[in-house]
């Protein structure tokens, strides 16, 4: 059951001047793509993007075990808590936060996992 390796060959064609015309049509593929590329990283650098603002900061508040409307916005649907990066919320806060929900998991206000 031994598999053989099949390589590709490259077939050229000589031209009668003696100049190889198989080999001009790749190296103008890869300018392309390489042009394509530096395009898409120009885009991509020029974008600017908004600063996050700490939902508690901009509201003036603490989280709080009691208040499960603005803890469920810090879960996942699988009852995960979301890390600081997707969730917006500044250092201070994402530690209160996940403080507070784990209060509130084991007094049974929220799930610990979700219904299936």
């Amino acid at each position: 059951m031994a598999e053989k390796k099949i390589s590709a060959k490259i077939t050229r064609k000589i031209t009668p001047v003696g100049k190889v015309a198989a080999l001009a049509k790749p190296v103008l593929k890869k300018e392309v793509l390489v042009e394509k590329v530096t395009e898409v990283q120009e885009e991509s650098e020029t974008r600017v993007r908004a600063k996050r603002v700490c939902f508690f900061c901009q509201n003036k508040s603490n989280p709080s075990y009691v208040d499960l409307v603005s803890l469920r916005r810090f879960l996942t649907d699988r009852a995960k808590i979301v890390p600081k990066e997707r969730s917006g919320i500044c250092s201070k806060h994402q530690r209160k936060v996940a403080k507070h929900i784990k209060y509130a998991r084991h007094l049974g206000l929220l799930p610990f996992v979700p219904k299936v």
